[in-house]
């Protein structure tokens, strides 16, 4: 009985780590987006210590929030 109850267990922690795993995928993850919206503020992007004159040019789209795709390409920019 107890080998049963360990291998439920098993199944049911791979199964929630499966379930994570899928949850996850596609998501922006930055240290700077405190707030886990998926984007930057100009606010978080100051918070973080970047720099200041870069958010705009960040910002490729104009819409006050650094986004996961906008982010990388700004990275690629940078030395």
């Amino acid at each position: 009985m107890a080998r049963l109850t360990t291998l439920i267990a098993l199944g049911l922690a791979a199964s929630l780590a499966a379930a994570t795993a899928q949850a996850a995928e596609g998501r922006f993850i930055h240290p700077a987006d405190t707030n886990k919206d998926d984007r930057i503020s100009r606010q978080e992007w100051a918070a973080y210590k970047l720099p200041a004159a870069e958010f705009d040019k960040a910002d490729a789209n104009s819409d006050g929030q650094i986004d996961g795709p906008e982010f990388v390409a700004w990275r690629q920019t940078q030395g």
